[in-house]
């Protein structure tokens, strides 16, 4: 008798960088894994979760090992936004343009690239939708951004829409002072309910 191997999900958030020493990225992405511990959705699906330096040499070593390691169904990529006032998720990554220093002081080498412009196949507005009528139980809303912002957030969704533009997203999450852990981590969930029915 052959066991179906689960199906995976792979969900990354980042480590401390510039002013966050805690990064709400991350914090939410734990919250993340200890609802889906709980939830009916982990008896047939592995959700796995990965801390991201903030470096552009261990993304670009990193997220294609990942891929291969984990052959995940969906990859979320999590990061945190001053910006953001609720879930902020991005349609397009660019192949280019990345002049801020990362944890480890380095730029990306862009001498020979192109600028080309990734976008995720992945219905950005009805998931917003979707995620927005459960606002009552979750208490967290979700909007579209097409300015993934030109840094590690950006430069990690356009490795993953590099590989499959059909299963990779990235979503900016509020900083704690907007949400708490608890509540992006509802709003995680139901993106991946969301994603998991289509």
């Amino acid at each position: 008798m052959n066991v179906e191997p689960k199906r995976k999900i792979l969900v990354t958030g980042f480590g401390p960088f510039s002013t966050y020493k805690v990064n709400a990225s991350w914090e939410a992405v734990k919250e993340l894994q200890k609802l889906w511990e709980n939830s009916v959705e982990s008896a047939d699906i592995e959700l796995i979760t990965e801390e991201i330096p903030v470096s552009y040499d261990y993304v670009s070593e990193h997220i294609p090992d990942f891929w291969k390691k984990y052959n995940p169904s969906i990859v979320i990529h999590v990061g945190v936004s001053n910006l953001a006032e609720s879930l902020t998720i991005e349609h397009y990554a660019y192949s280019n343009g990345y002049t801020r220093f990362d944890i480890c002081n380095k730029c990306p080498d862009e001498t020979n690239i192109e600028c080309q412009i990734l976008e995720t196949a992945i219905n950005v507005e009805e998931l917003c939708d979707s995620v927005n009528k459960n606002y009552e139980k979750s208490k967290c809303k979700a909007c579209p951004s097409n300015s993934a912002g030109r840094y590690l957030c950006e430069y990690i969704y356009y490795q993953s829409l590099s590989i499959d533009p059909t299963k990779a997203l990235f979503v900016h999450v509020p900083d704690f002072d907007k949400y708490s852990s608890t509540q992006v981590a509802n709003g995680l969930y139901d993106i991946l309910c969301y994603l998991l029915k289509n």
